[in-house]
């Protein structure tokens, strides 16, 4: 087996280094292979962040997430196919005593083969959807200018408002409750989210009920690198408010706030079984441009995790 040496991130720099490594498989695979989740919850200390590397004096070649009973693990595109995949994800399930769940990220025979390897067995599927820009409102349309039920108010989040943190956070965990990631944001969570350069409170639009509490809310992340690229990373309302049409009215928002971006690509990701938002999804427009299975192991090891060879 490939030998690695391993170090814990604990400076900045390293997660710096972690970054660029998880950019550079993105930009090669064309899918991010590790969550928003993941990394938040290492940079909480809640997880674990590893680098792993040929030796002391070597530049760092894949890093991996434990933790919360979850792995991920990401190598450099030019590292691949010489061992270290599988010598990382051996150290890293050595660091778990329970079972473990693993995604592969898009179409990615090879990691798929290395968690079939190691004892993996798929158990959830996610669709990468996409939609044509030219399909979108015209620029000029405003997000919040809808026709809104009575007692209705849509607005964007406002870092000035001290509740509006709260109230997000309270609708997104009752739109997400049965959700394994999205369903456990934290304030803390959303506050370290905030920081992030991709950030813009124009993005996150509140649907705010007659009692002052958030009814709903969607949320667009815009990334401009190299293109401009607007994903829907989370639209959600509250099972009570379940039947009234607000689900296809945030989206309608959604498209309208896309649109002035002016985006060089569209994406949102859903679970496979949900066959209600995928059918929601289509109908606006939306085709499967991808799909990602998550694996689960019974062998030493916990729930939750990434692979990219």
């Amino acid at each position: 087996m490939t030998h690695l040496e391993s170090y814990a991130a604990t400076r900045p720099s390293d997660f710096e280094l972690a970054r660029r490594i998880i950019a550079a498989a993105h930009q090669h695979d064309g899918a991010s292979p590790v969550s928003d989740q993941a990394l938040l919850a290492a940079a909480q200390g809640e997880r674990s962040l590893l680098l792993f590397r040929g030796d002391a004096n070597a530049d760092p070649v894949a890093v991996g997430v434990v933790g919360q009973g979850e792995v991920d693990l990401v190598v450099l595109p030019q590292a691949r196919g010489n061992g270290v995949g599988t010598a990382a994800l051996a150290e890293l399930l050595h660091r778990v005593d329970a079972e473990a769940l693993a995604w592969a990220h898009g179409e990615n025979p090879a990691a798929e083969a290395l968690l079939r390897r190691a004892g993996f067995t798929p158990v959830r599927s996610l669709y990468r959807m996409a939609l044509d820009p030219a399909l979108l409102p015209q620029p000029s349309s405003d997000a919040v200018a809808l026709d809104l039920p009575d007692g209705f108010e849509l607005r964007p989040f406002d870092p000035e408002r001290p509740d509006d943190a709260g109230r997000w956070v309270r609708a997104n965990a009752a739109a997400f409750a049965t959700h394994p990631e999205q369903g456990r944001v934290t304030e803390s969570d959303f506050a370290l989210m905030r920081a992030e350069e991709w950030f813009d409170p124009e993005d996150l639009l509140l649907l705010i009920d007659g009692t002052g509490e958030a009814a709903g809310s969607t949320w667009i992340k815009t990334l401009r690198d190299p293109e401009v690229e607007t994903e829907l990373y989370a639209v959600g309302v509250r099972p009570e408010f379940a039947g009234q049409g607000l689900g296809g009215l945030l989206l309608d928002a959604t498209l309208a706030r896309m649109a002035q971006h002016r985006p060089q690509r569209v994406s949102l990701y859903v679970d496979g079984d949900n066959d209600r938002a995928v059918r929601m999804y289509e109908r606006a427009g939306f085709t499967i441009d991808s799909r990602s299975r998550q694996w689960r192991t019974a062998s030493p090891a916990s729930p939750g995790a990434t692979m990219d060879p």
